[in-house]
């Protein structure tokens, strides 16, 4: 099972809002992290504040995501990135 840790450095925070601020900065990256099936089944999240950080511990999260297919047509993908990448005359 793997562990992310994620502290955001801030100025100085109400010590009366942290507690709120705290739970929800980690409500909202474990929703982002659930949105993109990065956490496993059962994964907890931890919440931590000081005047100056937010911090979340989330357990279960997937180091890398399973391989899926693709639905979109290779062709079409190539045939945008070369016209982006084509030089254009001036």
């Amino acid at each position: 099972m793997t562990c992310l840790l994620v502290e955001l450095q801030t100025e100085e925070l109400p010590p009366k809002a942290l507690k709120k601020l705290s739970e929800a900065f980690a409500r909202q990256l474990t929703a982002s992290l659930a949105a993109q099936h990065f956490l496993e089944e059962g994964s907890a999240t931890t919440t931590y504040g000081a005047p100056r950080r937010l911090a979340a511990l989330v357990t279960g999260v997937l180091a890398s995501l399973p391989m899926k297919r693709l639905s979109k047509s290779w062709f079409l993908l190539k045939w945008v990135w070369t016209q982006k990448e084509r030089p254009r005359p001036h």
